[in-house]
């Protein structure tokens, strides 16, 4: 599938006043997207991990929480062949996306790596707390608190304002579940490595699925090989 194909870029007009939502993780075959001890660099191979900037370089913001942040410290801009000519896939980037962390309680330091200037950055913090150690560096929206992290409507509606049709929710698992529950994915693409760990976080945590009466079930689209991993594509049934 070509990436625009992948992103599912002649859907996005079904997303009415939001932007389409793109959901990308990568996991074991047991379903882990980290080890027990919280690393995850790298599950797997360079040939996805180049594939996914091209699926950035497609959307207009590549989402993650704040977990995700604290614990990888991503860069999260789109890097393209001119910058790295080890990369396989060649990705023009004209305009680089939205960098956007979901961080409730402000929690990203001033010197975390997706604050320097290789694009703009958007952390989105609850209405009640304390940024000030952000500002001037990135822009910083406040959204109200929902029951679990920020009220996600809201946060589209803000990506929605400043151009963004196509989002790529990168995670981490509380997020993409809120996501998921939420029924604001439009599209997920998994990459599955060929590799176990047996213990270690899940691709999704939390969430307000509890039942095979409420699962969230999904007509596959593509199954492709990705280096030695296995790509698939699905789109939620709604």
């Amino acid at each position: 599938m070509h990436i625009s194909e992948l992103v599912g870029t002649d859907e996005w007009h079904t997303a009415e006043g939001r932007p389409y939502v793109v959901y990308k993780y990568a996991a074991t075959l047991d379903g882990r997207i980290a080890a027990a001890d919280s690393t995850s660099q790298w599950i797997t191979s360079a040939e996805s991990r180049t594939e996914v900037h091209a699926l950035r370089a497609a959307c207009q913001a590549t989402v993650v929480g704040s977990g995700t942040q604290q614990a990888d410290n991503p860069h999260l801009a789109v890097r393209s062949a001119k910058d790295d000519p080890k990369l396989k896939v060649a990705v023009p980037v004209d305009e680089q996306p939205w960098r956007v962390i979901v961080d409730s309680n402000a929690r990203t330091p001033a010197d975390a790596r997706v604050l320097d200037d290789a694009a703009p950055t958007l952390i989105a913090v609850a209405d009640d707390v304390d940024a000030t150690h952000l500002e001037g560096i990135a822009t910083v929206v406040r959204l109200p608190r929902a029951k679990e992290g920020l009220d996600l409507g809201k946060l589209l509606g803000e990506l929605d304002g400043r151009g963004v049709r196509g989002m790529f929710l990168e995670g981490g698992p509380t997020l993409a579940a809120s996501f998921v529950s939420s029924g604001l994915v439009d599209r997920i693409i998994a990459y599955i490595a060929p590799a176990v760990l047996g213990r270690g976080k899940s691709a999704l945590q939390g969430g307000t699925i509890e039942s095979m009466d409420d699962i969230l079930r999904c007509e596959l689209l593509d199954v492709s090989r990705s280096g030695p991993d296995v790509r698939l594509v699905a789109r939620p049934r709604r």
